[in-house]
């Protein structure tokens, strides 16, 4: 359309462009030249000049060709006379012929050059740009599912050697408990094995997946502890990422426990509209100086990461970690 906006048009009369014979051939001539420049810079001038840094070679060129470009006019003049179609500009009364000379440079054509240059070149530009912006994507988002899928697999061992751990203090007092902590342990790797490989499980199934941890640890418990786990709100229809709960309620059983001293442990699940609350508290029962959480090994850091992952921006984790007690307080969108 940029030639036709700027072709020259006839101020005495009122035309139509399609009853008046407006396009010459001249106009045909100069729209197919422009085209050509315009593929020509797309597909050819561009990929192997301008996107192979020959800045010069691209620049000289172009202005080449705008050069030529604004010749085309004079140079159709000379060889084929008239630029308009005979009856273009039909005159009821005539007019003594006027001498005009034809600008060395068309301003008209350089006009319509410029902008085809800059329209065909922001077009590529922008083309790969996006297509860069694709691959990056695609690269940070494969990523992404690699670092999920190695922080998962971190958490899965780590889980099953503590776990472990406690069936084997069982056999080795030949407590009767040890066959069934031995089928609830089946039970939760079946859900490690299969659920957890998705991105996000039905938040009912994470819930069943921490009861059955629960009830395994409380097989090894004395009575100087008291479990308090608690669900407010309906789970149904709500997704979560798995194993998301399972490092707060490890900790709690691995650092607030004790044979000897009073051991309560709350676990508290509110389940909100767009969110669920997730609370654990405990006091600390171990031999070290350290705090808690310098002494908990990659099970919170293994899930604060994760949480950065799969919830950036969009989640809340506060931890307190008081002389005798351990708070955790986590927030996330269902």
């Amino acid at each position: 359309m940029l030639p036709l906006v700027f072709y020259p048009r006839p101020r005495e009369h009122e035309f139509n462009l399609f009853t008046d014979h407006y396009f010459s051939t001249f106009f045909f001539v100069n729209i197919g030249i422009i085209i050509a420049f315009y593929y020509l810079n797309t597909f050819v001038l561009i990929p192997k000049l301008l996107d192979r840094q020959k800045f010069l070679s691209y620049g000289l060129l172009v202005l080449a060709l705008l050069i030529f470009y604004g010749f085309v006019p004079r140079i159709y003049h000379g060889l084929f006379g008239s630029l308009q179609a005979p009856s273009a500009i039909p005159r009821p009364v005539p007019r003594p012929p006027r001498n005009r000379t034809l600008p060395l440079l068309s301003p008209g054509n350089i006009a319509i050059f410029l902008m085809v240059f800059i329209f065909s070149t922001g077009i590529k530009v922008i083309q790969k740009w996006l297509r860069s912006e694709q691959r990056t994507r695609e690269i940070a988002n494969e990523k992404l599912k690699t670092e999920l899928s190695f922080l998962k697999a971190q958490i899965n061992p780590h889980f099953l050697f503590n776990t472990l751990n406690n069936i084997y203090a069982l056999a080795s007092d030949q407590s009767d408990q040890t066959a069934a902590a031995v089928m609830k342990l089946s039970n939760i790797m079946r859900y490690v094995l299969t659920e957890a490989r998705n991105d996000l499980v039905p938040l009912e199934r994470e819930i069943l997946f921490t009861s059955h941890y629960i009830e395994l640890q409380k097989i090894r418990l004395t009575d100087r502890t008291r479990i308090e786990y608690t669900i407010n709100g309906d789970p149904l229809g709500r997704q979560i990422a798995p194993l998301l709960l399972l490092p707060f309620v490890e900790n709690a059983f691995k650092y607030g426990i004790s044979t000897r001293e009073y051991s309560p442990i709350s676990i508290r699940l509110e389940i909100k509209e767009g969110s669920v609350d997730f609370f654990v508290s405990n006091r600390k029962h171990y031999n070290t100086g350290l705090k808690m959480t310098e002494n908990t090994g990659i099970g919170i850091s293994n899930t604060r990461r994760r949480l950065d992952l799969l919830y950036p921006d969009n989640y809340d984790l506060q931890i307190q970690d008081r002389n005798n007690e351990f708070f955790v307080h986590l927030k996330i969108p269902v």
